[in-house]
């Protein structure tokens, strides 16, 4: 009798997601078991939001994507909730319970398989050990695991792009796979407009990965059916743009009641000057939503250059060429605050609470990455530039803007990787040399410090009331 396909095979020649999925399982079950014990009561903010007009497509007793009329936010995320929605709905339990399950759904998904698939798909195909993969998951769980109770487009927008990516890695030159890595594309452009910036480089990244034997009329036709994923994303959006906003266009319109069409990015420009950074409260303990950390030093620019608005991105960019000292300064305190992970929740329970532990250890995989980052500094591939800047292009242009950790996600997680994924086997303490290691820990000691004194600073000019708090506390909200 033949024995089936994967019992004859062993486990190492196997497809790598059935070797990952025993982990994957594993990460599931700890995010179902640790969301449900989180004290989160409901819903806020842009989570009640999505999860709220999920119910848009329904209309007078009928259900239909021309029935989305929000100008702010694309169809795909709230249509993916649409059935927990409905669930939720006709069982009467509690959103958090749908948004939970959905929550540990996608942390097992993406630190389970997405991640070390891609890794082994762009940077090495050998199959990673169950510790490196444990690793990886542990630190997504670590800094992030509370943004898993509430349905915001995060991370889902990172997974659509990154299984674009693995798609065109791994299946180059096949048209189902052009096609689907087109609509992931697309999903991910609707859920965070953002990654608009990735999508030249994307495709750059198709015609560089096409095999070199593969013919004219193949390759027009990988490019054709990509385009075609994304139109099939991107119709129904033009569709409903034309029917409820006037306007044809398939992209997100990205339009706020308070902020004038086409001018929210350089609205969050703006604030990108005077604010480093912010952070959103739900607690008692901090009189208000928002947690502003404002720049002293782009406050001063702003009033010095008086500065009201930008009438568009190229006055911006004029600024930047006038005074390019200015803004690197501005930048890289942006990157370091975009970095600055200091509650692993996007919803602050407790403004006033110990996060030294968690900051130590987001500086200690910086360092980390830095090590392995320098170590395979030689030997990058095209194909791998490209698919680093698909990644991190879109951060790029979030840091002139006025911060927030969740922006950066994709760097995160590539650092995160870099660790996990990239360590060589060889670094370890015994097989170092006492030299070496000590230069190593000098430094590190050093990085720690000079990171802790940057994170003080920032934290030092918490604003509230249009004044700096300067490190005081505030006395706690009344209910």
């Amino acid at each position: 009798m033949r024995l089936p396909r994967s019992a004859a095979l062993p486990p190492s020649a196997r497809p790598a997601w059935r070797r990952y999925l025993p982990l994957t399982l594993l990460v599931l079950a700890a995010y179902l078991l640790y969301l449900p014990l989180t004290s989160y009561p409901r819903l806020v903010y842009d989570a009640e939001l999505y999860w709220f007009i999920s119910i848009y497509f329904h209309k007078v007793g009928s259900l239909s994507l021309l029935h989305f009329h929000d100008a702010m936010r694309g169809y795909v995320w709230p249509l993916l909730l649409l059935p927990a929605r409905v669930a939720q709905f006709y069982s009467g339990l509690p959103p958090l319970a749908f948004t939970r399950l959905l929550g540990a759904l996608s942390a097992a998904g993406g630190f389970g398989l997405l991640g070390p698939l891609l890794w082994q798909a762009v940077v090495d195909p050998a199959p990673l050990s169950g510790p490196r993969r444990l690793a990886f998951a542990a630190l997504g769980f670590g800094f992030w695991r509370d943004h898993f109770n509430f349905p915001l487009t995060d991370f889902p927008a990172l997974w659509a792009l990154g299984l674009g990516l693995l798609l065109l890695f791994r299946r180059p030159g096949q048209l189902g796979a052009a096609l689907g890595a087109g609509i992931c594309l697309a999903a991910a452009t609707n859920m965070r407009p953002i990654y608009l910036a990735a999508v030249p480089l994307f495709l750059a990244l198709q015609w560089v990965l096409l095999p070199t034997g593969l013919g004219t009329g193949r390759r027009v036709g990988a490019v054709a059916a990509l385009l075609l994923g994304g139109a099939l994303v991107l119709g129904p959006q033009l569709l409903i743009n034309q029917r409820h906003f006037g306007q044809a266009t398939p992209l997100v319109l990205a339009q706020d009641a308070n902020i004038a069409p086409g001018t929210l990015y350089r609205f969050k420009l703006l604030r990108g000057l005077k604010f480093q950074k912010y952070e959103t409260s739900i607690g008692a303990d901090y009189p208000q939503s928002v947690l502003f950390f404002f720049d002293p030093a782009g406050r001063r620019f702003v009033e010095q250059q008086r500065i009201r608005e930008f009438g568009s991105t190229a006055e911006y960019a004029r600024l930047v060429w006038q005074n390019p000292g200015f803004f690197a300064g501005l930048y890289l305190r942006r990157l370091f605050n975009g970095l600055d992970v200091q509650y692993p929740t996007p919803y602050i329970q407790r403004v006033y609470t110990p996060t030294w532990s968690l900051a130590a250890l987001n500086y200690s995989v910086w360092f980390a990455a830095a090590l392995v980052l320098w170590h395979r500094r030689h030997g990058v591939r095209r194909a791998q530039l490209l698919a680093l800047a698909v990644l991190l292009l879109p951060c790029l242009l979030v840091l002139p803007t006025d911060v927030e950790c969740r922006y950066l996600l994709p760097l995160h997680l590539l650092l995160y990787a870099l660790v996990c994924f990239g360590w060589p086997a060889a670094w370890r303490p015994g097989l170092l040399p006492w030299r070496q290691l000590g230069l190593i820990g000098t430094g590190y000691a050093l990085f720690l410090v000079l990171c802790f004194a940057a994170s003080t600073a920032t934290q030092a000019q918490l604003e509230y009331g249009g004044r700096s708090l300067r490190g005081q506390r505030l006395a706690p909200a009344r209910p």
